[in-house]
């Protein structure tokens, strides 16, 4: 027999809900900031820059409504957990959002400096390790699935792994023909954006683990169970 939830109930799951919704909207301009950047796409780019107060209402929006749940429902234990990981998950997803607009603006810098030197290759399969993660961490956050969330940390060591063999690639570029600098420079700080916003998401992953089990910094020794 199904259970009727009362309005308490239902403000939790709304804040689930809008965490998820939350979420779909900045994959979108993930995606659609690395397609700017690939296929140097002005028009495209300009538009993941406009629409960012889209994202900065929603966090403001879900932070309050929490707050406010808070305030009038005094919850308790693993809710009160929830509610809190829910506002600093949002704040996460803001951040990830904004790096999204850097990627774009990025993107308008580098067309004024004519076709690329060299296929995004790795820049790409950052991209889509990123795509991969943000949605793996959101979905363990939402069916509270603790396996997938402690799995986080060691995906993001392969986005580290990309990052460094990036930043060693293109600094040979640089060295080898100082034409490249100024492309090469960019290159790096796209990769510098992924890298941290790949942080972010290991942070949603931690807050999800706070949220079931009330521990804190839980990857900080690297290992589950350390």
């Amino acid at each position: 027999m199904l259970r009727i939830l009362n309005a308490y109930d239902r403000a939790l799951v709304r804040i689930r809900d809008e965490i998820f919704s939350m979420s779909e909207l900045v994959e979108d301009r993930h995606l659609k900031a690395m397609e700017s950047l690939i296929k140097q796409d002005e028009n495209l780019a300009q538009k993941i820059i406009d629409g960012d107060d889209e994202i900065d209402k929603l966090d403001e929006d879900l932070e309050m409504e929490a707050l406010e749940i808070i305030s009038l429902q005094q919850p308790m234990d693993k809710d009160l957990r929830l509610l809190a990981s829910a506002i600093r998950i949002s704040n996460e997803l803001e951040r990830i959002g904004d790096y999204s607009c850097n990627i774009a603006e990025t993107t308008l810098l580098l067309a004024e400096k004519g076709p690329y030197f060299k296929p995004l290759e790795d820049i790409s399969r950052m991209g889509k390790l990123i795509q991969a993660m943000m949605r793996k961490s959101i979905l363990s956050f939402l069916k509270k699935d603790l396996d997938s969330a402690w799995e986080m940390h060691g995906d993001d060591d392969e986005v580290d792994q990309l990052y460094w063999h990036l930043f060693e690639e293109l600094k040979d570029y640089m060295k080898k023909d100082p034409s490249y600098v100024d492309q090469a420079s960019n290159f790096l700080l796209v990769a510098r954006y992924l890298e941290r916003i790949g942080d972010h998401i290991v942070n949603i992953s931690e807050l999800t683990i706070f949220a079931e089990t009330g521990e804190r910094y839980p990857f900080k020794s690297r290992k589950r169970g350390g």
